[in-house]
């Protein structure tokens, strides 16, 4: 590969990076304004896993709501994130390269 040459592009990483951080700013949202939505709240704990699971450390104490909602909101960041890198990392410069 030249030096001017491009990256292969990685449409399937890309679409499923847009797809899940659409997907995620939309059940956050739904669960900011419709809180009382079990089916909507399911959803969006399903789609942070792994990172979704510490709300069991969470307490049933007044106000907890918006702290879970804060923890939904971190764990689709992350996995958007983590999906993002995978899109965008350019494939075979895992290390140092030697000429032979």
């Amino acid at each position: 590969m030249s030096a001017n040459s491009r990256p292969p592009q990685r449409p399937g990483w890309r679409a499923a990076a847009l797809i899940y951080t659409i997907t995620g700013a939309v059940c956050i949202l739904a669960c900011a304004v419709v809180p009382d939505s079990e089916a909507g709240m399911l959803v969006a704990i399903a789609g942070g896993l792994p990172w979704s699971l510490s709300l069991l450390t969470l307490d049933l104490s007044p106000g907890v709501a918006n702290t879970a909602l804060m923890m939904l909101a971190g764990s689709w960041a992350i996995n958007a994130a983590l999906l993002w890198w995978l899109a965008l990392r350019r494939p075979g410069h895992h290390g140092p390269s030697h000429p032979a």
